[in-house]
């Protein structure tokens, strides 16, 4: 399942080029996920006070903006850039803050943001992710995944049900 994540900024002013998320949520990220809220919950039950936890991950495929600068762009680089801004205006990803796209989704190498300290944030009833853009000291936070959408995203594929190693 692919799907792309709004992105919000620490920055008010400027998101580093880290309008959204793209992200192959494959079953067994899916599976990971779900253990990791599980794993949350049950430490709830022995200190309250827990209210989310990070790990370390690079799950996200890529942060991106569609917007590019089209005088300066080449021509395919401007059809490719124009065809994934019509894409998510047609899914109304600015309203919804998460959207399925289909398997042939590609972000045009010159939209990708560069990241580093990607992290997978765990809640009791979703996982979002978080990364800190190049050369920047703020962060970029996706919107959150919910427990259905990774239940369904569990279920798919040949890795449904079948034991991952701890990541």
């Amino acid at each position: 399942m692919n799907i792309v994540l709004k992105v919000s900024s620490s920055n008010e002013h400027y998101n580093g080029g880290c309008d959204f998320a793209f992200v192959e949520l494959t079953a067994e990220i899916a599976a990971i996920a779900l253990r990791r809220i599980q794993t949350l919950k049950e430490q709830k039950k022995l200190d309250a006070d827990i209210d989310e936890t990070y790990y370390w991950s690079h799950f996200v495929e890529c942060f991106f903006s569609p917007w590019v600068n089209l005088a300066s762009a080449e021509r395919d680089v401007e059809a490719a850039s124009l065809a994934v801004a019509d894409l998510l205006e047609m899914l109304r990803i600015e309203v919804t803050e998460i959207a399925m796209v289909p398997e042939t989704f590609k972000v045009p190498p010159s939209q990708v943001a560069a990241v580093e300290c990607e992290q997978m944030i765990i809640r009791e009833d979703s996982i979002a992710f978080s990364a800190i853009p190049k050369h920047a000291s703020f962060y970029v936070q996706t919107t959150e995944i919910t427990i259905p959408i990774l239940a369904a995203a569990a279920s798919e594929g040949p890795t449904a049900g079948t034991p991952t190693a701890a990541v």
